[in-house]
């Protein structure tokens, strides 16, 4: 399933012009030495390709649209509706959420488990679009990093939700009260005061 993948992709990025026919095989030979990279990331770390083409490629393997999350704002809330570490062990992340459609972004939107595995946590339709691996799991970390000490009713990350009722301290509130000049005023007296009288 892997070399199909890697064969279909090259195929793809000779169609766009970004590979030659005649480097394939020399681009495969070195790419199978390096066991501790994927495809994508071998060719994107060689300068074969560059992102944007890349994505593009991807996307027409997949017939999904393609997502660079690098530096996309995702909802803390759309993030964490699913664990960390489920994200980060199939390579996805909740992308837009808009009424009943949940947008995510997958390294394999082909992978058959994948709506199976986000199903058990949401019920929205989901639609799928494909982005970069490792990009993923480095945003699925980042923002559950940032959620440690966001608070989604703070002033600070919702101004919005302020109470329209003013809060004034204590000893700024000013008591309006009837006062009757004729009811005289009660003077407290210590024990030395009656003593002494």
């Amino acid at each position: 399933m892997r070399k199909e993948f890697i064969d279909k992709l090259s195929e793809i990025l000779v169609e766009m012009n970004i590979l030659k026919v005649e480097d394939l095989f020399a681009i495969h030979k070195e790419f199978q030495s390096r066991a501790d990279i994927s495809f994508e990331y071998f060719l994107l770390e060689e300068g074969l390709v560059d992102r944007s083409d890349l994505l593009q490629a991807l996307s027409r393997y997949y017939e999904v649209p393609a997502i660079d999350v690098v530096g996309e704002i995702f909802d803390h809330h759309d993030v964490r509706l699913i664990p960390e570490e489920v994200m980060v062990k199939h390579f996805f992340i909740p992308y837009k959420r808009e009424n009943d459609n949940l947008t995510v972004v997958a390294a394999n939107p082909g992978d058959p488990h994948l709506p199976v595995v986000i199903g058990k946590y949401v019920t929205h339709n989901i639609e799928f679009a494909v982005g970069l691996a490792q990009d993923i799991i480095d945003t699925v970390r980042e923002y559950y990093d940032k959620s440690i000490t966001y608070q989604p009713n703070s002033i600070q990350a919702s101004p919005m939700e302020r109470s329209q009722q003013e809060v004034h301290p204590l000893e700024d509130r000013v008591v309006q009260e009837d006062h009757n000049e004729e009811i005289p005023l009660i003077i407290e007296e210590t024990i030395d005061d009656y003593e002494g009288k």
